[in-house]
C-alpha cells in the first residue's frame, strides 16, 4: 500500500483537526445538557430552651430579615411561642421576640424580650421616614382575666430595644406597608380575624404611625358563612396605572370546605374599595384532615408574595397553600396577574409527596445570582398518624426552589429533612446574612420530641454544578484520539524521511 505524501497528510489531517476544535469549542454551548443545583446546609441553629422547654416559630409571617439598626448587617427577627412546662396552657405561654445575626461562623443574639401570650407576625420598615426602621410585631397578650390582640412597635438601635406603642384589639397575621397619600408617612396594612357574633370574620385593617400611636383609619371585615381568615397581605402596583393595589389572601366558607381566596383593593382617602374577589377549591363540599385527624380544611391560602417573576415587565400575585384532591392533601402554588380589575390565573402546580403536603411559606428573590427571580417555597410533608404512631414516618419539612418562565414551571432543587419526632419549616427568608455576596435561605419553625418544641432554624446556599451531555462527552474522546493519531502520523512520517 503507498503511504500519502505528508503534504497531503498534512493537509487532510488539519482540515480534520480545525473541524473538530471548532465543534468541540461551540459544543458546549448546544450540547450541555443544563445544570443541577442542590442545597447547602451552612448552619443549624436551636434555641436555649431546647430539650428543656419549647419554643416554637408558627406563623407563616413570624420571621423577617433586614438592618433594622442600622449597622450594614442583617438582622433576623423570630417570634413565636414558648413554654417552660410539658403540660401547659395558655396562660403558661411568652411571646419570644428576638433580634439575631449570623457572620458566617457563629449565630449571635443581638437582644430579645418577652410578653405573656404569643407572637405571630413580624415586619420592619421606616413607617414614619426618620431613616430609622420601626418594627412591627403583632400577636396576642394574656393576663389572668383575658386574651386580646396586640401590636407592637419597636426601635432597636443596636444597644436599646425601645417600644414606641401598642394597639390592642387589631388581629394580625401579616402586616405591609406603602404611603398611600405620598405624604411621607407609610400606611400600615393589617391582615387578619375578627370574632364577632359567633363567626370569625376575615379582617384587613389600615393604619398610620404618628407621633407614637398607631391609628386604626379604615377597617374591613367579610365571612360568607361562619369562618373566614385572612392570611396574607401585600401591597404593590400590579397592573403598571401606578396605583397600587392591597392583595388579601386566605380562606372563606368555614374549614369544612373552604375555598382559597384572593382579594384585591384600593385605598384611597382613607376608603377602602374591593375591586375583584376570587375563590377556588378542586373538589366541592369535603374537607381534608391534619396527620392527627383534625379538620385541616379544602383549600386554604397560606402565603401571599409579589414580583415579577418571569421578566415581563409586570408583577405577579404568587400564592402558597394546600388543596384537598378527595384522597390527599396537595401542597398548591399558584401564579396570578391582575388586569383590568380582574385576577387571572398564569398557572397552577399541585404535588403530593405524601397523605399531606403543604405550603406554609413562600419569599421571592434571585438565590443563584443567575438574574431571574426564584419561587422558594417551605412547608411540610406529612402522612396520616405520624405524630403519635412510631410506625408512621415522622412531619418533614420541606424546601423547594423554583423558576418561572411565564410558560415553564420549573423546580430547580429541593430539599427534604426530619428533626426529632418531626419538622415543619413554618417560615422562610432570603438575604445576605453574613455579608459574603451570596445569597442565604433561612428557614425557621419548629421541630418536636414529645411534647417539646424548637424553631430549628438553617441556614441553606444554593450550589450549582454545570451538567455535560453525553454527546460532548464523546466529542471531547474522540477529538482527543483524533490530535493523537495526527501526532503519531506525523511522528511515522519524520521518521521514514
Amino acid at each position: 500500500m503507498q503511504i500519502k505524501s505528508k503534504k497531503v497528510i498534512l493537509k487532510q489531517s488539519g482540515i480534520i483537526f480545525i473541524t473538530l476544535a471548532i465543534f468541540f469549542l461551540l459544543s458546549p454551548f448546544n450540547l450541555v445538557s443544563g445544570q443541577t443545583q442542590e442545597f447547602v446546609l451552612e448552619h443549624e441553629k436551636h434555641w436555649d430552651t431546647f430539650g428543656q422547654g419549647g419554643t416554637c416559630n408558627f406563623g407563616t409571617y413570624n420571621f423577617f430579615v433586614g438592618d433594622v439598626d442600622n449597622d450594614n448587617i442583617l438582622e433576623l427577627l423570630t417570634g413565636g411561642m414558648s413554654y417552660n412546662v410539658t403540660n401547659y396552657t395558655s396562660s403558661d405561654l411568652n411571646a419570644p421576640f428576638m433580634i439575631w445575626n449570623w457572620d458566617g461562623e457563629q449565630f449571635n443574639l443581638e437582644e430579645s424580650t418577652t410578653w405573656p401570650g404569643i407572637s405571630r407576625t413580624t415586619y420592619a420598615s421606616d413607617l414614619d421616614n426618620d431613616d430609622i426602621l420601626e418594627i412591627i410585631v403583632g400577636g396576642r397578650f394574656n393576663n389572668q382575666t383575658k386574651s386580646y390582640s396586640i401590636l407592637r412597635v419597636y426601635n432597636w438601635d443596636g444597644e436599646k430595644l425601645q417600644l414606641r406603642c401598642q394597639l390592642e384589639g387589631i388581629s394580625a397575621s401579616s402586616v405591609d406597608v406603602w404611603d398611600f397619600n405620598s405624604d411621607g408617612i407609610k400606611e400600615i396594612a393589617v391582615a387578619g380575624t375578627k370574632s364577632q357574633d359567633s363567626k370569625t370574620y376575615a379582617q384587613l385593617s389600615i393604619l398610620s404611625f404618628k407621633s407614637n400611636n398607631l391609628l386604626l383609619e379604615n377597617s374591613i371585615k367579610w365571612c360568607a358563612s361562619n369562618e373566614a381568615t385572612a392570611t396574607s397581605v401585600a401591597i404593590s402596583d400590579l397592573d403598571n396605572d401606578y396605583i397600587p393595589e392591597i392583595i388579601t389572601a386566605g380562606y372563606d366558607n368555614n374549614l369544612n370546605n373552604s375555598s382559597g381566596q384572593l382579594r384585591v383593593y384600593h385605598y384611597q382617602n382613607q376608603e377602602l374599595k374591593l375591586l375583584e374577589n376570587h375563590e377556588w377549591r378542586l373538589v366541592e363540599n369535603t374537607y381534608g384532615k391534619t396527620i392527627t385527624g383534625d379538620p385541616m380544611g379544602n383549600t386554604i391560602v397560606n402565603s401571599l408574595r409579589v414580583e415579577d417573576v418571569d421578566n415581563d415587565q409586570t408583577k405577579e400575585i404568587v400564592t402558597g397553600g394546600f388543596t384537598y384532591d378527595g384522597e390527599k392533601i396537595n401542597a398548591q402554588l399558584k401564579i396570578w396577574n391582575f388586569k383590568n380589575n380582574k385576577i387571572i390565573q398564569e398557572f397552577s402546580k399541585e404535588w403530593i409527596s405524601n397523605d399531606v403536603t403543604e405550603i406554609k411559606a413562600i419569599v421571592l428573590d434571585d438565590v443563584d445570582s443567575d438574574n431571574q427571580i426564584d419561587i422558594i417555597t417551605a412547608g411540610l410533608v406529612g402522612a396520616y398518624g405520624g405524630f403519635d404512631d412510631i410506625n408512621v414516618p415522622p412531619e418533614q419539612a420541606q424546601l423547594i426552589v423554583w423558576n418561572w418562565s411565564g410558560q415553564e414551571l420549573k423546580q430547580k432543587c429541593k430539599e427534604q429533612w426530619t428533626v426529632g419526632e418531626g419538622v415543619v419549616a413554618w417560615n422562610v427568608q432570603t438575604g445576605d446574612i453574613d455579608n459574603d455576596k451570596i445569597i442565604e435561605i433561612i428557614s425557621v419553625g419548629c421541630m418536636y420530641v414529645s411534647s417539646l418544641c424548637d424553631p430549628d432554624l438553617r441556614i441553606y446556599t444554593i450550589k450549582t454544578y454545570q451538567n455535560q451531555s453525553i454527546a460532548y462527552t464523546i466529542i471531547t474522546i474522540i477529538a482527543a484520539i483524533t490530535i493523537i493519531s495526527v501526532i503519531l502520523v506525523l511522528t511515522i512520517l519524520k521518521r521514514r524521511r
